[in-house]
């Protein structure tokens, strides 16, 4: 069994094989052999314990500011969609305030390697 040890920004800091080496430090995560050789690249880091390619993003904080400020711009742009006076039905400005909600919600995630962004209603 691989296993890679990281520090608190998600970096490995290390790599191990259970049946070779006996004190493996904490934090560590169990990897498969191809994503070990993946971990000796920059661009792979463990984010939420989990091992996962992220080539511009350095750690967690840095994933949610990003998500954050592109989830800020999307509902800017979209505030005319619920003021009284826009020309939507009824129906879009609900399909509209549910996709709102659905960009707030983002950052309610656990898992931050797997962001689903919701589609704009047409």
């Amino acid at each position: 069994m691989y296993k890679g040890t990281y520090n608190e920004n998600g970096e490995y800091t290390g790599f191990y094989v259970e049946e070779i080496h006996e004190n493996i430090p904490q934090p560590n995560i169990e990897l498969s052999e191809e994503e070990w050789q993946q971990a000796l690249s920059k661009n792979y880091k463990v984010i939420n314990g989990k091992h996962a390619y992220s080539a511009f993003v350095q750690n967690q904080n840095d994933i949610l500011e990003n998500l954050r400020t592109t989830r800020n711009i999307l509902l800017t742009e979209s505030d005319w969609t619920q003021v009284e006076d826009s020309p939507l039905s009824e129906e879009k400005k609900t399909e509209w305030k549910n996709y709102r909600q659905a960009l707030r919600d983002l950052t309610d995630l656990d898992d931050l390697t797997t962001i689903a962004w919701p589609s704009k209603p047409l």
